[in-house]
């Protein structure tokens, strides 16, 4: 086993899914990839025209903004990796979640993808239940899944 992915986005089950894949990585020697993948999906536009006066500027400053935050959370998370860092990786994209990390294994050859089996989103009920990203990963993706709950 050569590559090990881990999708992370800060929740608990991210942080679950980052020690077992420390620990599968460090038993066959595996290089680790730690992905964070920001949604753009902006779902409610504004009614009122005259908020896109300056929508550019507005806009770049929030992709700015997000840009820290993805490579804030993916050095924090690296650094669980402090004695074997030199085997990690860490790759930060934009867009739909599941279906970039799917992307993402298939285009480079991953060997197992490590997965919280739910994000941040998942709260009260919903966090007795398979998260959609979750759930669309282990349908989609052709690679072994490995779901950490």
């Amino acid at each position: 086993m050569k590559k090990v992915l881990i999708p992370i986005d800060g929740s608990e089950f991210s942080s679950l899914a980052i020690e077992k894949g420390k620990e599968i990585a460090k038993f066959f020697g595996s290089k680790i990839i730690l992905l964070h993948v920001r949604d753009l999906n902006f779902s409610n536009y504004p009614s009122d025209p005259s908020v896109f006066h300056d929508i550019t500027a507005t806009i770049e400053n929030i992709l700015a903004e997000g840009d820290k935050e993805s490579a804030i959370l993916l050095e924090e998370s690296k650094k669980k990796f402090e004695d074997m860092f030199d085997m990690v990786e860490t790759v930060s994209l934009k867009g739909n979640v599941a279906s970039s990390i799917v992307d993402y294994a298939e285009e480079n050859d991953v060997d197992l993808v490590v997965l919280g089996s739910n994000g941040l989103g998942a709260k009260g009920i919903r966090g007795a239940l398979l998260g959609s990203v979750a759930n669309k990963v282990i349908h989609q993706v052709t690679k072994p899944v490995l779901l950490v709950k």
